[in-house]
Formats: C-alpha cells, sequence, structure tokens
C-alpha cells in the first residue's frame, strides 16, 4: 500500500457521495433547466467541503477518523472458541 492509497480511497468515495447527493437534490428540484446547475452546485459544494477537510485536518485526527470508519465497513470475522 502506498502513502497515495489513503487520499485516492478517500477521494474516489467523496467522489460517489458529492455525485448522489446532487442528483438527489437535483430530482427534489421541480424546473428541468435549474436541475443541471443545482447539481453541479451541490456536487461542488461537497467535493470542496470534503478537500478541504482532507487539507485542513491535521495527519493524525484524519485518521483516527478514517480508521474508525474503515474498520466499521469491514464485514466482522466469527470468533473462534
Amino acid at each position: 500500500m502506498t502513502a497515495a492509497a489513503p487520499l485516492a480511497l478517500f477521494c474516489s468515495v467523496m467522489g460517489v457521495l458529492a455525485v448522489g447527493a446532487g442528483a438527489l437534490v437535483a430530482f427534489l428540484v421541480p424546473g428541468g433547466e435549474v436541475r443541471g446547475l443545482v447539481w453541479l452546485v451541490v456536487t461542488v459544494l461537497v467535493a470542496a467541503g470534503a478537500g478541504l477537510w482532507w487539507g485542513l485536518t491535521p495527519v493524525a485526527e484524519r485518521l483516527r477518523v478514517l480508521n474508525r470508519a474503515l474498520a466499521a465497513a469491514q464485514p466482522r470475522r466469527p470468533e473462534r472458541h
């Protein structure tokens, strides 16, 4: 695993979440022409917020948060007795 792997994973996941959030909010807008703009604005805001969080959060705190999220996402192994 390289040093860039956590950043690549974070960017990929946040990109998918940003596009999904943008699509969800755009779906709630009644006008057809405005939907694309709403999708773009929400996607950019979510992605920018994620980028700012990555850039401004100290490395130790960022790693603690990401490790906690990763541990919660991994399937639990059955206990052996």
